[in-house]
């Protein structure tokens, strides 16, 4: 059937027919030659069907370009075979009438592919469609006909879009959970742990993975690729740009770390002044960085396309060096070494150990997730089915599990809060493990009275980082007349040793009585978040009648919003970061309790930091003498602060002074043993700390017994007249019968443990056993024993020549351990 001409159309006889045209312009390819084929032979009249093909979601729109002569018949897309990669191919236009557009609507489903158009022709049309398709209208939607099946097929695409984010979620979660319980006793618990874990996984790895999966889709790195495509699928360009990246970043990282290293020595590390400047050097920094990024990456393509040419033109069956997969591999490999480098040369030495296992958890958890998101439409139908199905039954089952721990098993759930990081951070976010500590009450914690026992106000003050030989007590030349003077009226320890080197391990042995190993909880911060199940001092002091007040430094230690539990049992607490400033706060408040009648006994815990920042915000210097003196120097003003705590309570009669008791959580190292602080080995410059009590009943002495601050806590409670507490979580013994003159005081007697346990900053692993003289060290294997009486400053490790001596200490070590590795709560 021709199509007729308009009048004052010119006949252009010589042309081929557009029939020709069309079948010259849609060459035969598989399953799309009969269809372009036939098409070709249709009458010019009859519409090309717009579902004629296979979808090609990239193509570029393919125009039968117009000739002189009738008017323009367009190639449909779908009757071309398929080719991503083919440019345009148009036949330039002809004289004709104005096209007119196929609808959308009468084209298939197509949401990449270009707009595909056939021209109008004049004259009438003759094919099967509604004249409001041939005039250029589009087709009328009719209300539940076309609407609902487009919405309902959307709907579908998304679920399995999403479905595939949420098998890797929680392909991901269950995994890095099943590692994260590996070493739990029973499979309730391993259950529970894994279950836990997912419940805080599950969600932050659905949202990596469709966050991931949107934007690599967004990027369309294949459509990328093929631009940044030269000579044989060379990509010079793109590693040019992936080098140049790295290349910056490794720039901008050094420029904030030498920011705030800059900051800290010319602010003393003032936090707000910090937090305003530090972002104007990374902005700064960055900004410099976008400048040069660009010319940085040409000059890394040029000589990536140079090398690449060279490879090249070898052979002509070589593939080139800049692909894709040898580009992000090579800049993998080469961060991580990078990375490792810097780690192991400049960050480790400064910074000193860190607890990096926590991190293995969220490693996993991510690993898996994108290998899942990567390779899941890669996989058959089913297997994606019966893999996400297995999946998510999986981390449904250990999740209905830990919420059967939570109700029936709460001892197992705080063991789990206690021994696994991330797990107890679900517990922590899920559940108030508060709120089942407030469910005890305080009988249960209260103390037996000793018949005819008074009731006395104890004062506890422990300051941090105090090495007992720079006390006047001890020996030590540090101008501090407070301590020195309870002295002389009190007794002194002269060996007494702190469970740990460091405050979030010494602290809760002190005030719990049991030993640091046994302590169970859970670091945040710089703190310990002890175990609910712990009992305090200060809980059994309220219990049996005492008022308790607690003056602390700092918020990060006992703000209840921590959440740390060492402020439990303090009806008064005020918490103030200057140790001047808490001095005076405990001062007033003591002043106004003075002036009280009918006062209940008092137990009052006072912690001072000032000695733990000595070097007073400035490098230390390297001069002995001079590192000592400035060490000294906090000494004096953590003393002045004990005075000023004291002053309200001297003018009360001596039998009714409270019993002061002054000690540290830890000692400092001061270069001794190659160390410049502490937290770093068990040499007495770390552990051997002072302890002086004095008050009514106190006898004045020097106690050579060897004992260990975990018996601080049955000591307290006997001191305010009570039976001290026994049970198999107490591992503290009561040496208020050495203060008192009632028990005369072995002079070889005594015994201490101390350990460094692993976590964020502690490498752990190293363990030490006092009995009378002798002291035995346990450095991850490698033992010394030292006789403290003649070498205090332990210089010379006698393993060898006292062999007797050392294999009676590794026993009593041994004995210790295992004793230590019973639950507390049992």
């Amino acid at each position: 059937m021709s199509t007729p001409l308009r009048t004052g159309e010119p006949d252009v006889s010589g042309d081929p027919a557009p029939e020709a045209a069309i079948a010259d312009a849609a060459p035969a390819d598989g399953d799309a030659n009969g269809e372009a084929g036939a098409l070709a032979r249709e009458p010019r009249s009859a519409s090309p069907p717009a579902i004629a093909g296979p979808q090609d979601d990239d193509r570029a729109d393919r125009r039968v370009p117009d000739r002189t002569g009738p008017d323009p018949v367009s190639v449909p897309a779908s009757a071309a075979p398929e080719d991503d990669d083919r440019a345009d191919r148009r036949v330039p236009d002809r004289t004709g009438p104005d096209p007119v557009s196929v609808p959308a609507s009468a084209a298939p489903e197509d949401d990449d592919r270009a707009d595909r158009r056939v021209p109008d022709r004049p004259g009438p049309v003759s094919d099967s469609r509604p004249a409001s398709l041939v005039a250029g209208e589009s087709a009328p939607v009719v209300a539940g006909e076309s609407s609902a099946p487009v919405a309902t097929s959307r709907l579908g695409r998304a679920v399995r879009w999403l479905g595939a984010s949420a098998a890797a979620a929680c392909t991901g979660a269950f995994a890095a959970g099943a590692y994260e319980a590996i070493g739990l006793d029973e499979s309730l618990g391993m259950a529970a742990a894994t279950g836990f874990f997912a419940m805080l996984a599950l969600p932050v790895l659905f949202v990596l993975s469709a966050v991931g999966r949107g934007l690599y889709a967004a990027w369309a790195p294949a459509s990328l690729a093929e631009r940044l495509a030269e000579e044989r699928g060379s990509m010079p360009r793109l590693a040019g740009w992936v080098l140049s990246i790295m290349v910056c970043a490794l720039v901008l990282a050094w420029i904030a770390f030498q920011g705030t290293w800059q900051l800290w020595a010319w602010t003393a590390f003032k936090p707000l002044t910090v937090g305003f400047v530090q972002p104007i050097i990374a902005v700064g920094g960055a900004l410099a960085l976008v400048v040069v990024s660009r010319p940085l990456a040409r000059g890394f393509t040029a000589l990536a396309r140079r090398i690449d040419r060279r490879w090249l033109r070898r052979s002509e069956t070589r593939r080139p060096l800049m692909r894709p997969l040898p580009i992000f591999l090579t800049a993998g490999l080469l961060s991580a070494g990078i990375a490792y480098g810097l780690w192991r040369i400049v960050v480790r030495p400064r910074i000193g150990p860190l607890d990096t296992p926590v991190l293995y958890g969220p490693a996993i958890a991510l690993a898996v997730m994108v290998v899942v998101s990567a390779a899941w439409h890669r996989l058959p139908r089913r297997a994606r089915i019966a893999g996400g199905v297995a999946s998510a039954g999986l981390v449904a089952a250990s999740i209905a599990l830990a919420l059967v721990a939570v109700t029936s098993r709460p001892s197992l759930t705080l063991e789990i809060w206690g021994d696994r990081p991330l797990a107890g951070v679900a517990i922590e976010r899920l559940f108030d493990l508060d709120d089942i500590r407030a469910d005890i009450s305080l009988a249960e914690f209260q103390p037996v009275d000793r018949p005819g026992s008074p009731h006395p106000d104890i004062v506890l003050i422990t300051i941090d980082t105090v090495r007992a030989d720079h006390t006047p007590p001890y020996g030590g030349v540090a101008d501090m007349p407070v301590l020195k003077a309870l002295g002389e009226r009190g007794v002194v320890f002269t060996w007494a040793f702190s469970p740990s080197n460091v405050t979030r391990r010494s602290i809760p042995s002190m005030v719990i009585g049991a030993a640091a190993t046994r302590i169970k909880g859970r670091v945040i911060g710089w703190a310990l978040r002890v175990d609910p199940r712990h009992v305090l001092v200060a809980e059994r002091l309220r219990a049996g009648g005492y008022e308790t007040a607690g003056f602390m430094c700092c918020r990060g230690f006992y703000d209840p919003e921590v959440r740390t539990g060492l402020q439990r049992g303090l009806e008064h607490l005020e918490i103030q970061a200057n140790g001047r400033a808490l001095g005076k706060a405990a001062k007033d408040w003591l002043a106004a309790r003075e002036k009280q009648v009918n006062r209940r006994p008092l137990f009052l815990w006072m912690h001072i930091l000032e000695p733990h920042n000595w070097e007073m915000g400035v490098s230390p210097p390297q001069a002995e003498a001079e590192k000592h003196a400035l060490y000294d120097r906090s000494l004096s003003i953590a003393d002045s602060i004990v005075g000023e705590v004291l002053m309200p309570l001297a003018d009360r009669k001596p039998e009714q002074a409270p019993i002061v008791i002054v000690t540290a959580d830890h000692g400092e190292a001061l270069g001794d043993h190659g160390q410049p602080n502490h937290s770093t080995d068990l040499y007495n410059s770390q552990i051997r700390v002072p302890l002086v009590a004095a008050g009514p009943g106190i006898k004045p002495n020097h106690i050579m017994e060897k004992v260990s601050l975990t018996d601080l806590t049955p000591t307290l409670v006997e001191l305010a007249g009570f039976e001290p507490p026994k049970g198999p979580g107490m591992d503290g013994r009561s040496i208020a019968d050495l203060m008192t003159g009632k028990r005369l005081d072995a002079v070889d007697g005594g015994t201490a443990f101390a350990a460094m346990i692993k976590d964020r900053s502690n490498p752990g692993g190293v363990t030490a056993i006092v009995a009378g003289r002798w002291k035995l060290l346990d450095i991850g294997g490698v033992f010394e024993l030292y006789d403290l009486h003649s070498d205090p400053h332990e210089q010379t490790n006698l393993i060898t020549q006292r062999a007797e001596i050392a294999t009676q200490m590794k026993k009593l070590l041994e004995q210790t351990r295992e004793k230590h590795q019973l639950s507390p709560f049992d």
